[in-house]
């Protein structure tokens, strides 16, 4: 009789062990599926800050204005400013890229970028590849060439 009181405990534990795995498993699951969604909240608002700054500075606005039509008369400053945004927003798809590479949003941010003038396409080939992976660069050509 206690042999059977014995394997009844010891199933019961096992299963009570099992849910307990199931329970465990469901929960970091959804922790995963939270953490994906605060990782690409954080990176496009990045984004979209990184835009606000550009729309905020009347004089940063009109060096990017300039810079997006393939303006040549802009000076060192300028040009620097612009290197820099360019650089920090094609980063920051980068990473949106990294983390997703089928993203909407990202494509959606990549597609505006490239869309909004030469001096943009310009800058990729001459200064782009110099500073972006390998990798995101195929994926920047690919959009390039559709």
């Amino acid at each position: 009789m206690i042999e059977y009181v014995t394997i009844v405990a010891q199933t019961a534990t096992g299963m009570a062990t099992l849910a307990v795995a199931i329970f465990l498993a469901a929960q970091l699951r959804l922790q995963r599926k939270d953490s994906q969604m605060a990782t690409q909240t954080e990176l496009t608002s990045g984004i979209v800050q990184w835009i606000g700054f550009m729309i905020t500075d009347p004089v940063f606005t009109h060096i990017y204005l300039r810079a997006i039509e393939g303006d040549s008369s802009l000076n060192k400053e300028e040009r620097h400013r612009f290197n820099v945004f360019m650089v920090s927003y094609f980063f920051r798809i980068q990473q949106l890229w990294e983390y997703d590479n089928k993203s909407d949003l990202m494509m959606i941010y990549a597609n505006i970028i490239l869309g909004t003038g030469p001096g943009v396409v310009d800058w990729y080939q001459n200064m782009g590849r110099f500073v972006l992976v390998p990798r995101f660069q195929d994926f920047i050509d690919e959009l390039l060439d559709e």
